[in-house]
């Protein structure tokens, strides 16, 4: 039987490898399971602040990572933030389009188009409020991941996107330690 390195499904039955399906899947108790080598399981290491991709229009995001931070965030205010054909009820505005004026990391503006996906509130240290949240295809290094990160106010604030959890998770170990800008 072949050694795997890395963790697999693990049953108390029969364990038969099928090489219709290559050397890292495994079939136990009728499930399916790919094993995969212990190098594609090393995270990435990511310091306190990161340059990101929107990979739809190529910008460049300065962001701060935030572990605290269950969902990412981007600034929009509302005259960057163009709905069309808005509803008086935001939550009738789920599922249209939206364009997004966003700042790049070298301070030009950048249009990105995307889709409304919810309308839902937020909770932080101040209070909670009401938030669009949009999809985005983010990318850091060779991570590329499709990301729900809401849209809110943060003019006000240092970094104009925050990473959180939702786009770290599985892929980043955060150094704080590690010079800014990534």
């Amino acid at each position: 039987m072949r050694s795997f390195r890395s963790a697999s499904l693990f049953a108390a039955s029969l364990v038969v490898p099928l090489a219709k399906w290559g050397s890292g899947a495994l079939l136990a108790g009728g499930l399916l399971a790919f094993s995969t080598t212990s190098a594609t399981l090393q995270p990435q290491v990511i310091g306190p602040v990161a340059t990101v991709t929107e990979a739809s229009s190529g910008a460049e995001l300065m962001a701060r990572v935030d572990t605290g931070a269950a969902v990412s965030s981007l600034h929009c205010s509302p005259e960057d933030c163009v709905i069309q054909d808005p509803a008086s009820d935001p939550r009738q505005n789920i599922g249209k389009p939206i364009r997004l004026r966003i700042e790049t990391r070298d301070g030009q503006k950048a249009w990105i188009k995307t889709q409304i996906t919810d309308y839902a509130e937020v909770r932080n240290a101040e209070a909670a409020e009401h938030r669009y949240s949009v999809r985005l295809p983010l990318r850091y290094g060779s991570v590329h991941k499709e990301t729900i990160v809401n849209l809110n106010d943060r003019s006000r604030m240092r970094f104009r996107m925050l990473l959180g959890r939702d786009f770290l998770a599985g892929h980043f170990v955060v150094d704080v330690a590690q010079a800014p800008g990534g």
